[in-house]
C-alpha cells in the first residue's frame, strides 16, 4: 500500500509550492472554523448580562470569522486544485506514454475492455484518493487535535470518550475496512469482464449482425451479470455494516460526553456557554466518525483503482532501447539478417539459422505457407520483437543500436488489414508527418489510385472513414495505405499480404499503386498470390522457419519445389 501512495505524492510534489501552500490554507481554515465556536459561549453566556451594543459586536465578529473561514477555504482549495490537475495531467501521460513503450506482444495479449475499465477508473481515483487523504482526512485530524484541546480544558473525563471513540471506530475500521477493499477488487474483476464483452461486441459488431448473435451475446451479457450481481452486493453490504458500526460509535459517545457536560453544569462546575462551546463541538465532531469511515471506504476504493492504474507502468518493456543508441541518418536501405534464430514465450523456434542479404533499393518477396515465419521476419526487423540469437543490420548496423524510434520511421508497413483513425481521410494519410503540404497530400493519392474516389466525396479529404475505417472497402483502405506510407517516405517498403482478400480489379489496382510507392525503395513483400511477387527482383522462399528457395520468378518456377507446387496450384496446372 505505501508503494503505491508513494508513487502518487511523488507526483503531487511535482509542484510542492501549491501542495504545501493549498494544505496549510486548509489547516488555517479549520483553525478558524473552529474557533469561530468560542463566540457562541460569549453570546450565550453575556445573554442578560451584557449590553446589546456588545452582543451586535460579538454577532458581528463571528460573522467575520465566518467569512475569514469562507475565504480560507475557497483559497486551499483553489491552490490545491492547482497542483493535482497538473498531476492527474502527469499521470495520465505517463500512463498513456508507458502503452506506446510496451512491446507488441504486451499489445497481442492485452484485453482491451479490462485495460480501458483500468484507465477510466485510474484517472477518477487519483482525485478521489489524494481528494480524501490530502484534504478531508487532514480536516478531520486538525478537528481531532481541536476539540481534544477545547476538551481538556473543561473534563479530562471527555478527551477520555473522544479518543476511546476514535480508537474502537479505527479497531473496528480496520477489520471492516479490509473486507471493503477485498470485496472491491471481487467486483472489479467482474466489472472488467462485463467492459471486455462489451468491448470485444463493438469491435466485432458486423460478425455479431452476420451470423444473427445479437440474442445470444445479450444472453452471455446477462449470464456475466449474475457473478457481477453477487460481487457487488458482497461489496455494498461491508458499506451497510460500517454504516451501523460508526452510527452506534457515534450515538453513545456522543451521548456520553453531554452527560458529563451536563453534569457539570447541573453542579455549578461550568456556565450554560460552557455546555453550548461544548455541544457545539460534539455536534461537529462525532459525525466527523462517520466521516472518517466514509473517507475510509473512498481512500480503500480509490486505492484499489489508482494501484491497479499505476500497476500499468509496471509492465516491463522486454525490448529494450540503449542509452547510447544512435539516430539513423542517410539511410541506404541495405538490410542483413545474420544466423537470426527467434520463437515465442521459448516455445519451439519459429525462425532457425535465417541468413539474407538484401541490397539497397532490392525488391524481395518472402512466399510460403501460413506460419512459415514470413511476417514474423519484418515484426523483427521493426523491433517488435529482438531476436533470440544472431543479428539483423541496416546498413550495416545491428537494429539493437539504433533507437526503436528512428529505425521505424525509416521503415514503412502497408498491412494486411490496414487500421484507421476515426477521423478524416486526409489526417489518415497525413498521420506520419507533420505540416504536409496539399500538394504533397494529392500527389500521394495520386501514386495510390484514389484521386478520383475522393474527389467523388462530398466532404473530399474531411470524410471521416469511422472507426477502424468501416466505412471504406478493403481496396480504399489498402490504397489509402499505400498513400499513408508515400507521405511517411521511409527507405524500406513492407508490403505484408496487402491484396490477399480482394478481387482482381482491386487486386491490379493496389499493384499499380505499390510499384509506383517503391521506385528505388527496398522493398519486402510478403503474398500468398504469386501474382503479386512476379516482378520481384528476388524472392526467397520460407519453409518451417528455414529458407528453402531463393532465385527470380522465372529460375524458381523452372526446378522443383515449393515455389513451383504453389505456382501450379494457382495458375491451374494439374500436379503431377
Amino acid at each position: 500500500m505505501f508503494r503505491t501512495l508513494k508513487r502518487v505524492y511523488a507526483y503531487n510534489l511535482r509542484y510542492k509550492t501549491s501542495f504545501f501552500l493549498g494544505l496549510f490554507l486548509l489547516i488555517l481554515h479549520r483553525i478558524v472554523v473552529n474557533g469561530a465556536a468560542i463566540f457562541y459561549k460569549f453570546l450565550v453566556d453575556g445573554i442578560g448580562k451584557e449590553s446589546f451594543e456588545h452582543l451586535v459586536l460579538l454577532v458581528l465578529g463571528l460573522a467575520f470569522i465566518q467569512l475569514l473561514g469562507i475565504i480560507l477555504h475557497v483559497l486551499g482549495y483553489v491552490v490545491s486544485d492547482s497542483y493535482m490537475f497538473k498531476a492527474g495531467r502527469d499521470l495520465r501521460v505517463d500512463v498513456f506514454t508507458h502503452l506506446h513503450k510496451l512491446d507488441f506482444s504486451f499489445h497481442a495479449d492485452k484485453q482491451s475492455g479490462s485495460l480501458i475499465s483500468a484507465m477510466k477508473r485510474g484517472d477518477g481515483a487519483y482525485f478521489g484518493l489524494d481528494h480524501h487523504l490530502s484534504r478531508e482526512t487532514l480536516t478531520i485530524f486538525v478537528d481531532f487535535l481541536f476539540i481534544i484541546f477545547a476538551l481538556s480544558y473543561f473534563d479530562v473525563s471527555m478527551v477520555g470518550v473522544v479518543i476511546g471513540s476514535v480508537a474502537l471506530n479505527a479497531l473496528l475500521m480496520k477489520f471492516l475496512v479490509s473486507k471493503n477493499i477485498k470485496h472491491r477488487t471481487d467486483f472489479n474483476n467482474e466489472d472488467d469482464n462485463i467492459s471486455h464483452i462489451i468491448v470485444d461486441n463493438m469491435i466485432n459488431y458486423d460478425t455479431v449482425k452476420y451470423f444473427a448473435k445479437e440474442e445470444w451475446e445479450r444472453k452471455r451479457m446477462l449470464k456475466q451479470f449474475i457473478p457481477w450481481m453477487s460481487a457487488l452486493w458482497g461489496y455494498a453490504n461491508t458499506f451497510r455494516l460500517i454504516d451501523i458500526v460508526t452510527g452506534l460509535i457515534t450515538l453513545v459517545g456522543s451521548a456520553l460526553v453531554m452527560i458529563i457536560a451536563f453534569k457539570k453544569a447541573s453542579n455549578g462546575e461550568i456556565t450554560v456557554g460552557d455546555v453550548t462551546l461544548i455541544l457545539a463541538f460534539v455536534t461537529s465532531f462525532f459525525p466527523q466518525l462517520t466521516n472518517i469511515v466514509y473517507r475510509l471506504r473512498e481512500i480503500a476504493k480509490n486505492y484499489i483503482d489508482v494501484k491497479k492504474y499505476l500497476d500499468i507502468l509496471d509492465n516491463e518493456i522486454t525490448v529494450v532501447e540503449k542509452e547510447n543508441a544512435i539516430e539513423l541518418s542517410n539511410v541506404q536501405g541495405k538490410v542483413d539478417f545474420e544466423n537470426v534464430r527467434f520463437n515465442y514465450n521459448e516455445r519451439e523456434d519459429v525462425l532457425k539459422d535465417i541468413n539474407l542479404n538484401i541490397e539497397p533499393g532490392q525488391s524481395i518477396a518472402f512466399v510460403g505457407e501460413s506460419g512459415a515465419g514470413k511476417t514474423t521476419m519484418t515484426k523483427l526487423l521493426l523491433r517488435f520483437y529482438d531476436v533470440k540469437s544472431g543479428a539483423i543490420k541496416l546498413d550495416g548496423v545491428d537494429i539493437r543500436e539504433i533507437t526503436k524510434q528512428s529505425l521505424r520511421q525509416n521503415i514503412g508497413l502497408v498491412p494486411q488489414e490496414p487500421v484507421l483513425f476515426n477521423d478524416t481521410i486526409g489526417y489518415n494519410i497525413t498521420y506520419p508527418k507533420d505540416n504536409v503540404s496539399q500538394e504533397q497530400l494529392e500527389e500521394a493519392v495520386k501514386v495510390a489510385n484514389l484521386h478520383t474516389f475522393i474527389e467523388s466525396l462530398p466532404k473530399k479529404y474531411d470524410t471521416l472513414v469511422g472507426e477502424r475505417g468501416i466505412k471504406l472497402s478493403g481496396g480504399q483502405k489498402q490504397r489509402l495505405a499505400i498513400a499513408r506510407a508515400f507521405i511517411a517516405d521511409p527507405k524500406i517498403i513492407i508490403f505484408d499480404e496487402a491484396t490477399s482478400q480482394l478481387d482482381s480489379k482491386s487486386e491490379k489496382l493496389i499493384q499499380d499503386s505499390f510499384w509506383k510507392l517503391v521506385e528505388n525503395k527496398t522493398t519486402i513483400i510478403i503474398a500468398h498470390r504469386l501474382s503479386t511477387v512476379m516482378k520481384a527482383d528476388r524472392i526467397v522462399v520460407i519453409d518451417n522457419g528455414e529458407i528453402s528457395q531463393q532465385g527470380t520468378h522465372q529460375e524458381l518456377i523452372e526446378h522443383k519445389g515449393i515455389y513451383q507446387s504453389l505456382w501450379k496450384l494457382q495458375s491451374g496446372d494439374i500436379l503431377e
